[in-house]
């Protein structure tokens, strides 16, 4: 079987979906069952982190995700190839080749949450993934949560969804934080830990609201590092006391999640959650919100508050700052439950879903 993989989404910097993609086409063809791959990349520098094989061709292209072009410019360049499945690991395929695809379709935030996006957001979302969606052969997810606002919000049946959930590359372990690390970004002895991004529904204002309380009134010694966030205004009582890193290297962001007090994810919504997948796997303690995939990935492992409520969100980093057992309980709850998620388990199932359609 031939299967074409769409990996334009990997790239020197990666998030969420990036990461998915990379990871999963690594395990693909590390699992070598015979199979002939097509892996179109949006340059020639992504092929150098695939190790060679006869069977694996990379088509490099610039046409850009989730764009008008992509629906007129890709079927001109496979015009030309023969092939199976076409595996878009986006939420994008082009529609005339949607018949012969498989699309992973990660979370439904934009229609959850329309008013945090544009208008091209959610004319994308109606006119491409939703059509995407029906003419496709399988939907790919990461999660139950995921996979029922699929079949709630796009009415697509259940037995076409199959969960693929997100995996750990080993580099997320506990990891020992030198003093020279903790000078060079700033750090108090103790910490707390936020990575996300902007985004409102990454809650980072509530959490923002409940450090400055947490500071006041319990005189919490360490400072709150926000990963994924750029430097903004503060409360004056709290100002000195913030340390932003818009952009982290994995290297690094393993030794904070290792250092951290506490990782705050009370988020309003995800469709996975990686970070906190993350930090487990570091074993850092977890504080989640209730809603989306939070509660089904940390499981035990992650205290949940309502993420609507600031003093709730307060009262669960009290909960687990003040009481160390509990702190230690969870960090190796979290440890064990990490280990359960690996890019193999999540490769076997993909290979599974390609060669139950070919036969």
């Amino acid at each position: 079987m031939k299967i074409l993989f769409d990996a334009r989404a990997i790239g020197q910097q990666m998030h969420g979906i990036g990461r998915y993609a990379f990871n999963l086409l690594r395990q693909l063809l590390a699992e070598d069952r015979g199979h002939e791959f097509l892996v179109l990349s949006n340059g020639a520098e992504i092929q150098k982190r695939f190790p060679p094989s006869p069977w694996v061709r990379f088509l490099p292209t610039k046409v850009p995700l989730y764009s008008l072009q992509e629906q007129f410019l890709i079927p001109v360049l496979l015009g030309k190839e023969i092939f199976d499945l076409y595996h878009s690991p986006t939420y994008t395929i082009p529609l005339v080749l949607a018949p012969k695809g498989i699309l992973t379709i990660h979370d439904l935030i934009h229609l959850l949450f329309p008013g945090d996006y544009g208008l091209g957001h959610r004319l994308f979302y109606r006119l491409v993934v939703q059509r995407a969606v029906s003419r496709c052969r399988k939907v790919l997810t990461v999660s139950e949560s995921s996979k029922n606002d699929i079949m709630k919000l796009l009415r697509v049946d259940g037995n076409k969804i199959i969960i693929t959930p997100n995996g750990l590359a080993a580099i997320w372990e506990p990891t020992a934080v030198e003093n020279d690390f903790k000078d060079r970004f700033g750090l108090a002895p103790v910490y707390l830990l936020f990575v996300g991004n902007p985004r409102p529904h990454k809650n980072f204002t509530r959490v923002l609201q409940a450090y400055e309380i947490l500071v006041k009134e319990d005189l919490y010694p360490g400072r709150l590092v926000a990963v994924g966030i750029s430097e903004q205004k503060v409360p004056e009582p709290i100002r000195d006391r913030l340390v932003f890193l818009p952009r982290c290297q994995d290297d690094d962001l393993v030794r904070l999640y290792s250092g951290a007090d506490l990782l705050l994810a009370p988020s309003l919504y995800e469709g996975f959650g990686l970070p906190v997948l993350e930090a487990m796997a570091c074993g850092c303690p977890v504080l989640i919100g209730t809603e989306g995939a939070l509660p089904e990935i940390a499981g035990e492992a992650g205290l949940a508050v309502n993420p609507y409520q600031v003093l709730a969100i307060v009262e669960g980093m009290r909960k687990v700052l003040h009481d160390k057992d509990l702190g230690r309980k969870m960090g190796k709850l979290g440890l064990n439950r990490a280990a359960g998620f690996g890019w193999e388990k999540t490769g076997r199932i993909a290979l599974e879903v390609y060669e139950s359609l070919a036969s």
